[in-house]
């Protein structure tokens, strides 16, 4: 059933996903539809303003996080705030694409801030968020990113199949492929390991935690095909969506954040901050070599993780 229940979910998404990157995109030359977005982020972020600021009042913890998602909502639907925004993201202020996608940019990324700070006990318990992966939530994760990543360069939009995967940095590898992967693994690796360190030294009882977790999310898939089928999934699916789609549109830094902040089985730690790291790094091998090889690094880092939770 569950299964069954996310497949449902999935087909939802990738429907939400493509029925919405066709009204951005039309949004650039129909007022109509342009003022439509403004309704559907406005008015969730005037609610959730006003909630939170009535909240705040009245001394509920949760009030301060839900302005924080209301401005995230709202916030970029101002051209003035765009414009100062694009000294920092090569986004176009006057762009409907890059209003909507700003806003669920922000938006999510206040729900994740939110969830950090409202639940700490437990995300600064990773050991109570912990639950293992299969290779049906696998498949099916990767599936759900690769989706909203063609959905969000505009397949069957204004791109076709062949305009689309070139838009999200897909090329053939190369003889220095190979190279240029280890090489940037290994820079991963580095980056992981101070966090891991810094998260040992200053941050011991939540070190252990982190370890436990690490090897309960990977108890059902901790063999050589496992390593393979996970690290491919997050490889494909993350870098597709994160470096492939929205990177060029709204830069390194912030897809780097996203991407930290989607890992929140790991609590408030060093290793979020390794993580942030860790997507610079795909970020910058991104802009260099194009996505196949950050997918190629991503895949093998998360594979390589794996097999050594295997033989511990």
């Amino acid at each position: 059933m569950d299964l069954i229940n996310s497949a449902i979910f999935l087909l939802l998404l990738l429907g939400a996903s493509f029925g919405f990157s066709y009204w951005a995109h039309r949004a650039r030359t129909d007022r109509s539809a342009f003022v439509g977005l403004y309704l559907v982020f406005g008015f969730p972020s005037i609610l959730l303003f006003l909630l939170g600021i009535v909240l705040s009042v009245n001394g509920r913890d949760t009030g301060p996080y839900l302005i924080l998602i209301g401005l995230g909502l709202g916030l970029p639907l101002a051209k003035r705030f765009r414009r100062v925004l694009s000294r920092f993201l090569p986004i176009d202020p006057a762009s409907a694409v890059d209003m909507a996608g700003l806003c669920l940019l922000f938006g999510v990324a206040g729900v994740f801030i939110t969830l950090f700070a409202v639940s700490p006990d437990d995300l600064n318990d990773p050991e109570s968020a912990a639950s293992s992966v299969d290779y049906a939530s696998l498949v099916l994760q990767a599936t759900a990113f690769v989706g909203v990543a063609y959905a969000a360069v505009g397949l069957g939009v204004h791109r076709s199949w062949r305009q689309a995967t070139a838009r999200l940095g897909l090329v053939w590898p190369t003889w220095k492929t190979p190279f240029v992967v280890v090489g940037f693994m290994i820079l991963g690796l580095v980056v992981s390991a101070a966090a891991g360190l810094l998260t040992e030294v200053l941050q011991p009882d939540l070190s252990d935690q982190i370890d436990r977790v690490t090897q309960d999310l990977t108890a059902d898939v901790r063999s050589p095909l496992g390593a393979v089928v996970l690290g491919l999934s997050a490889g494909i699916g993350e870098e597709l969506l994160l470096r492939g789609a929205l990177q060029p549109r709204f830069g390194l830094v912030l897809t780097s954040a996203v991407f930290a902040l989607l890992h929140t089985q790991y609590g408030v730690s060093f290793v979020i901050v390794g993580l942030f790291g860790f997507g610079l790094v795909l970020g910058w091998e991104r802009k260099q070599f194009g996505t196949t090889a950050a997918i190629l690094t991503h895949a093998l880092f998360n594979a390589l993780v794996v097999l050594a939770q295997s033989g511990t």
